[in-house]
Formats: structure tokens, sequence, C-alpha cells
């Protein structure tokens, strides 16, 4: 899926993006079912021509809960900040392909509270779900360590 800047911000202004909220725990979310379906359910909605976010407020065991999110995106920027999509970062001419980034907010991750990522640009969205479940469990992991280690 290609979509301008304009058609882009389009679609978040007109809430036309399907949204998906859900809670879990640190071991739970890293589990490959969850994952899986938070993936398909993000490819699903590009196969319907509609930008799509997956949200997981996880419970950590020890401070708040962290926000991870699935986010559809031209560039590496969270799709709550559309607004940067601005003449600096992207010109608005050109159709861009939508990517799918992997984004999570603590204020225990890092000096900005933010980590995204890509997780799979337009070809990858075409192929097979498995190996990104693998790559979102691996990054989920890692970043949750983070997190519980900058606790400890």
């Amino acid at each position: 899926m290609k979509l301008t800047v304009a058609d882009y911000i389009s679609q978040i202004t007109g809430n036309q993006v399907q949204v998906t909220t859900t809670e879990s725990t640190a071991a739970k979310v890293q589990q490959p079912a969850v994952l899986k379906k938070a993936i398909q359910t993000i490819m699903d909605a590009l196969d319907t021509g509609h930008l799509a976010k997956y949200e997981i407020t996880i419970k950590m065991r020890k401070g708040d809960p962290v926000a991870f999110h699935l986010d559809t995106n031209l560039i590496n920027v969270p799709m709550a900040e559309a607004e940067r999509l601005d003449n600096k970062l992207l010109d608005k001419e050109p159709a861009y392909p939508v990517n799918l980034y992997m984004v999570m907010e603590s204020d225990d991750i890092n000096k900005s509270h933010l980590r995204i990522d890509e997780l799979a640009n337009e070809t990858d969205l075409d192929g097979a779900v498995d190996p990104l479940v693998k790559k979102t469990q691996a990054w989920v992991a890692e970043h949750l360590a983070v997190i519980a280690e900058a606790r400890a």
C-alpha cells in the first residue's frame, strides 16, 4: 500500500485508522500467538486499504505499565505524531510505501522515553507472518529487559 502524506494524514484525522487496544503482562506479550494476532490484524487492515495501530499496555512487575504498539506509517515516527510529516521530512507529492513499526514507550527505555524500529516494509508485509513474529518477539524481549534492568 502506498499513500501520499496528505492521504496518510487524511486517514488519521478522518478516524479511518483501525485501532485495537488490549492489555497484557510482560510474559504473555512475548508469546508468539499474541504477537501473531497483532501483526495479522495490521496486515488485514492494510489489505483493505486502511491504516492500523495495535496497542498493548504491558503490566510490569515493577513500576508503571509500558506502552507497546505496532504503527503503520510512512517513516519511523509514531502514528500519534503524524503532524511531524511535513516538508522537512517528506515531500507532499509522491506516494510512499506504508511500513510497519514497533514502538515502545516508557520513562525507563531511554532518554527520549521512546523506541521505534521498522518491523516490515511494503515487501515484507506481503509475505509470511511468522518471520515478523520472531523479529517482534526478540525486539520486545530486548526492550522489556532494558526497562526491567533500569527499574531494578
